[in-house]
């Protein structure tokens, strides 16, 4: 198994911190939406973006966040309410999102965006 194969399977801690560096990059050129009221304006504007539901959330948020359609997939795991909210200088945040072509592509190198609703439908 390949090395890049290995990080898609289990992200670690610093694929993560550079997860968390893209999303501030992409906070600060304008592109990234934060908060609920923002991603689900992102959603409904039929931008199809990424979306980080952060570790912590309430199980009815997180499905609120996961049955988003459309989207071009979630990062789910590995980062947690207060790191996303410090990152972005906010109180408290579970849910950005972003659409951006470049950034969503950085992302997806990263191995970190996943859909978890297939992963379900899958299992069944």
């Amino acid at each position: 198994m390949d090395d890049r194969r290995r990080d898609q399977e289990s992200p670690d801690e610093a694929t993560y911190e550079k997860v968390l560096a893209l999303i501030g990059l992409a906070r600060r050129a304008g592109r990234l939406a934060v908060g609920a009221t923002a991603v689900e304006k992102m959603v409904r504007g039929g931008e199809r973006p990424v979306v980080l539901v952060a570790e912590g959330t309430s199980e009815q948020q997180r499905r609120k966040w996961l049955a988003l359609s459309p989207v071009r997939g979630f990062i789910a795991q590995g980062i947690g309410r207060d790191a996303l909210a410090r990152r972005l200088g906010r109180g408290d945040l579970t849910v950005v999102a972003v659409a951006d072509r470049g950034f969503v592509s950085g992302l997806v190198d990263l191995g970190v965006v996943t859909d978890p609703r297939e992963d379900s439908a899958a299992s069944r």
